[in-house]
This record gives C-alpha cells, structure tokens and sequence, in this order.
C-alpha cells in the first residue's frame, strides 16, 4: 500500500480539500499533482476499504463502493486469496487404495463409457458450439454497450465545455463593464446576481459510474474528479447597488477563475478520451 502510494504522489506535491471536520477527525479528498483522487486510487488497488457511513448520501458513495467491488473481483490488494489449496497430511495408503478402485471400475466400465461417449460427442459438440456462440454474442454486446458509454461521457463533457465557454464569456463582459471607468456599472442602477458555477450536466456520469473500469484507472479517476466539482444546481450571489466595487470585482473574478479551471480539465479529458479511442468520432453508433 505504501508503494503504491509512493508511486502515484512521487516527489510532488498533494493537495487535499476539507470535506468535514469533527474534533481531531479531518475528513479531506487529496489529489496528486495529476488530480488523481488518492483515495479512489487506493481503493481500486485493493488498498484501502470505504467507510460508508462518510460517502453516504455524497458524490463520492458510488465511484468509491464501485471501485472496493471491483478491486474485491479481482482479488487484489487486501482482497487477494492466499490461502493454501494443497491437501496436506493426506493417508498415502487411502489414495493409493481409492486409486486402484477407481482404475478397475474404470477399466470395467471402459466399453460402455466409449460407446456411450461416441453416441453422444456430435450432440455435446453441437450443444457447445451454440454455447460458445451465445458467449460470443453476450460479450460483443457488453463491449458495444461500454463503448456507447464512453461515448456518451465524452459527447456530455463536451456539450458541459461548451456550457463553461458562453459562462466565461458572459462573465468576461460582466468583469470589463465593472471595471470600465467611463460608466456606471449595470448592478449600480438596480442590483444584479452572480451565477457563481455554470449549471452543468451529469445524467451520463451518475447512471454509468459501474462501467468507469473501461476508461482505466488514471482516466477514471479524472473523471470522477471532474464531476466532483459540478453542481446541477449552482449557487447565485445577490450584487446591491451600495456593494463595493472591488468586492463585486472579486466575486465575479472567482467565479470566472473556476469556470475557467474546470474549462482547463475539460480540454485535458477530451483529449484523454481521443487518445485512448473513446471519442465520440471513434465510433458508430
């Protein structure tokens, strides 16, 4: 666990956001120098298990039980299966005796057992063949189905992208009228409101967190820290005529800032999502 941690961190530095606090209890989501959520890291290496009584009800409840589950699929980490199978401290005289038994009703029953079996080898040929071709077509679906996903998530960052560039733009005309000296700003007349976050989307993301494994690890996580900054719903700030300009000014610069942040990590997962194939270009639906 300290390796892969190690590994991930390396020599840089990690930021972490207060969630809440209770006494000397912090609970805090860290990012690495890449935006890697340490935690959900750890999680799907099999390194760390979910407390669900802090996830509950948050953001982070399903990508993080989603990653403790699959990390438990395939048995890695603290999840590995290292119990011995061998049988040890078998009696060497029973397994010979159970051995010669079971060669002479072998041998016995040899004849019937052939004829048997040539009887029946076209229809379990048949049966088989049928089988395989119905795994086939199962997995085909589900490879088909992961791959829509994929390409849904990229078509919804985009259209969110797209959603963060006219916010910016709206907020770029906001910060050059307050800050034009040759007139009075338009809240000074009769007030105003600040969006403080674009109102963003996220229908694609939390209904599929389940299918994330098919982006990779460090995608994923990306992802999944992307969406941990949307809010559907955004807060608004009332701007009164009496307010100073220079709090105005810092209120509408923050915004704009983030806006501008989460429009930064947006063109760093379209890119990833081209790269590995996943865009929405890459495929026919």
């Amino acid at each position: 666990a300290r390796t892969t941690l190690d590994n991930v961190i390396g020599a840089e530095k990690v930021r972490c956001e207060l969630k809440s606090r209770n006494n000397s209890i912090i609970v805090a989501q860290c990012l690495n120098s890449n935006d890697i959520d340490l935690g959900l890291h750890m999680l799907q290496n099999g390194f760390a298990i979910v407390d669900r009584s802090l996830v509950y009800g948050t953001i982070f409840e399903e990508p993080y039980i989603q990653a403790e589950t699959r990390a438990q699929k395939q048995k890695i980490g603290i999840w590995a299966d290292n119990s011995n199978a061998s049988q040890i401290g078998m009696d060497n005289n029973l397994i010979l005796i159970v051995g010669l038994s079971a060669l002479l009703i072998i041998l016995a029953a040899f004849g019937w057992l052939a004829l048997t079996i040539m009887r029946g080898f076209r229809s379990v040929s048949e049966a088989q063949s049928k089988n395989i071709d119905i795994i086939a077509r199962e997995r085909e679906l589900k490879n088909k189905e992961r791959e829509i996903f994929a390409t849904m998530l990229d078509s919804e960052i985009k259209a969110n992208k797209s959603k963060i560039e006219a916010y910016m733009i709206v907020y770029d005309e906001m910060l050059k009228d307050i800050k034009n000296s040759d007139k009075t700003p338009n809240y000074k007349k009769a007030g105003d409101i600040v969006q403080a976050q674009p109102s963003l989307d996220r229908f694609v993301f939390d209904r599929n967190t389940d299918k994330l494994d098919i982006l990779g690890n460090n995608l994923s996580s990306k992802v999944v820290h992307f969406y941990a900054r949307i809010k559907t719903k955004p807060d608004y700030i009332n701007l009164e005529p009496d307010m100073p300009i220079e709090k105005v000014t810092n209120i509408i610069g923050k915004a704009y800032e983030n806006a501008d942040t989460l429009n930064t990590i947006c063109d760093g997962l379209i890119d990833s999502f081209a790269q590995g194939g996943h865009a929405q270009d890459d495929h026919k639906i």
